[in-house]
Formats: C-alpha cells, structure tokens, sequence
C-alpha cells in the first residue's frame, strides 16, 4: 500500500479550497452592486465612454469623470473622491472594445481579456521551464503561478495588472531566448506603468544595449499612437493626474494600503505629514534606478539573480504600488525554480511556493493588519532566496542561469 504524503495531501486542500475561495469570491463581486461598482474598472468604464462620447482628448478631465462616475453609482462623488484614469492614453481603446452599455457584462469581459493576457505571460513562462522539470511539478507550479493570489486579485478588481504582467514575462523571455528585440517589447508594454518600467529599462543603456533600443523604439510608438489618439490636450491631462495622484490631494490614491516603501512609512508614522515621506519615497526611487544601473555595470554577465532583485527592489521603491501589481513577483519564483533545478528535493519545495504565498495573501485580503505585514515578509523572503538560495533552501552548488 502506497504511503500517504501528509504535506501533498496539506498542498492539494490548500490549492483545492483556493480556488474556491477564488469563484466564490468573483461571485459575490458579481451579484453585489455596492460590490462592483467599487471596482477599479470604474475609472477604466468612465474613460472609455468618455472616449466615445465626448472624444478621447477628454478622458483626463477630472469633471467629466466625476459626472460619469457619479451616473453609474447614483449617488454624489466629491472632486477630490473621483477615481482618477491614471493608464496611459493607449490603454482606452483596448477598453473601449468590450464597453457596453451594461457595466457588469463589460466588467466580465474586461476580466476574461485581462486573464488572457495573464495566460499568454504564463504560457512563456512556460516555455523557459518546460524542458527542465517533470510534469508533476511542471503542473503544479506552473497552476500555482497562474492563480497567484496578486494576479487573481487584479483580474478581480478589473485592474490592467496583467498587460503589465504579459509585458514583463515578454521582457524575461527576451532576456533568456537572446531574443533582445522581444525584450525591448516586453519593457515597452510595461509602460502601463511607467513608474515600472522605467528603472528596470535604464540598466540596459550600459549592458545589453540593443534592449535599450528596442524599449525606445517600442515606447515611442506607444507615445506617438497616444498623441495621434488623444492629441496633446490628452497628453497633458494624463501629466496632470499623474501629478494629482502623486501630491495626495486624490482621496483614491490609497498610500496607507500601498505595498512599497511609502505605505510601511505612512502606517509605522501617522503623525508625520505624507508629503515628507513622497519625498523620502522618491529619492529612495531614483536610487533604485542608480544602483540598478551600477549593478549592470559591475556584473559581468546578467543573470536571474540580477532581473529577479531588479524586480522586488522596483515594486518596493515605486511610487505607487498595490496588491494587484504584485503579480510581477511570479517572475522571481519562476527564477528561484530554475536556479534549484539540479536539487529534486528543493524543486518540489519552489514548486509548492507560488500555492503557500497565495494563500498567505489571501489571509492580507480580508486583513488590514495583515495587507500591512505580510507582503513585507514575503518580499525580504524572496529577495533572501534569489540572492543566497544556498542558505536560504539549503542548496549546496547550484550556479543561476546566464541570460547574457
């Protein structure tokens, strides 16, 4: 008689009773009007109306997203209360395409095309591992990555996580592949979220150079697409709510729920003015940028212990940062799973990971106190095991792979 294994039969309840969670949780979303019109397509529904009704120079002017915004709850919205379109201006048509007059069927088809994107990044990420393990932890890790919690929570909240997500996992690829045209891509689509992209394509001015081009060219179609859809008065109110998001003055922005660096600040410290600590949050971010550059100067080849850090330290120091665009730290632990390949008892260990981090964020979901400890956990987590995965997963000689 086979032995049972206590901790694969712990791995399939837990697994089993996250996705159900997961349906009962899209379900109540569904059938909750207080529930769904508290999403953040809202502001994503409004731009694109606003697009079609009143001409896409207009989707950043803030009284026209406060009068739609206020149409679909029916009931009174302050200026200062509107959720704000803070997506670069390419980013509406691909909305406008499944926005119907009915805001839930668009709110379902937005999901279905966000959870597509996060199919095609996983399915590359596929490709890097798919010669490389069995099909038992192919499987489970690879489900385990596709439902990350941060991931599922983007889709469910009718966030655009997952184009940044598909950009970054098209940018890895590249990185891997020598495929430094694909890359560019990859970083160029991650201008989604400039704030993002930014420090992880500045490294490769000084290694890698043709990334760099690649990011460029790739942005610069974005940008000229954005300035011939909206035309400059469009360009300039996507500026201004950047900013109207950045001073604090938008009750929406969320800092005390942020996941960086800035959120640790403004909950250990609420009598200190918030201003003080943007100040403190944008010079730790532009030393991000500083110190990833000298990394890419001192290392001699870029490995997946570099693009792994590159990505927790960026989602760390970042400006603005929730839950949803975690899901960027699926990246990491496909990176931990290739560096432990030679190990048949530390894979089935990373294997498990994305299972008991989703579950950990689950707990944050329906926890304030836990939103504001657990991912900080998680992170350092993270950043020890890509960085010394010899002591942290007790491997003994196990060398990253070179993507140079």
């Amino acid at each position: 008689m086979r032995k049972i294994n206590p901790r694969r039969v712990f791995l399939i309840a837990s697994a089993l009773s996250l996705v159900l969670v997961y349906i009962l949780l899209w379900l109540r979303m569904l059938y909750a009007p207080v529930q769904y019109t508290g999403t953040d397509f809202v502001p994503f529904y409004a731009a694109a109306q606003i697009a079609r009704n009143e001409g896409p120079s207009q989707i950043y002017d803030l009284q026209l997203q406060q009068q739609y915004e206020k149409k679909l709850g029916n009931f009174e919205i302050q200026l200062q209360d509107v959720r704000i379109y803070l997506n670069p201006p390419f980013v509406v048509p691909l909305v406008s395409v499944v926005t119907l007059p009915n805001f839930v069927t668009s709110l379902v088809l937005w999901e279905l095309l966000m959870a597509f994107h996060l199919l095609l990044g996983t399915g590359l990420l596929f490709l890097l591992i798919r010669t490389h393990f069995s099909w038992q932890i192919f499987v489970v890790f690879l489900l385990g990555v596709l439902l990350f919690f941060p991931g599922y929570k983007s889709v469910l909240i009718g966030q655009n996580s997952a184009m940044l997500y598909l950009g970054a996992c098209l940018w890895v690829f590249g990185l891997f592949t020598h495929k430094d045209w694909l890359a560019g891509i990859g970083l160029a689509l991650m201008t989604v979220r400039p704030h993002i992209a930014l420090p992880l394509a500045l490294p490769f001015i000084f290694k890698r150079r043709a990334v760099w081009w690649w990011f460029l060219l790739g942005a610069g179609v974005l940008a000229v697409f954005s300035l011939a859809y909206t035309g400059l008065d469009g360009i300039m109110g996507f500026l201004k709510m950047l900013t109207i998001s950045g001073d604090g003055t938008n009750t929406t922005t969320g800092e005390k729920s942020m996941v960086n660096l800035l959120g640790v600040l403004v909950r250990l410290f609420p009598g200190i003015p918030a201003s003080i600590f943007r100040w403190v949050g944008w010079g730790a971010y532009f030393v991000t940028i500083i110190g990833l550059c000298g990394l890419w100067i001192k290392t001699p080849e870029i490995q997946s212990k570099q693009i792994g850090l590159a990505i927790l330290v960026t989602t760390f120091t970042a400006p603005h940062m929730h839950m949803h665009d975690l899901v960027l730290w699926s990246i990491p632990l496909v990176l931990i799973l290739l560096s432990v390949q030679h190990d048949p008892v530390l894979i089935r260990k990373v294997a498990a990971l994305p299972w008991w981090l989703s579950m950990a964020f689950l707990f944050c979901f329906f926890s304030p106190i836990l939103e504001a400890v657990i991912p900080y956990l998680i992170l350092i987590f993270l950043i020890l095991v890509i960085s010394i995965p010899e002591k942290i997963l007790t491997l003994s000689a196990s060398q990253p792979r070179d993507v140079s």
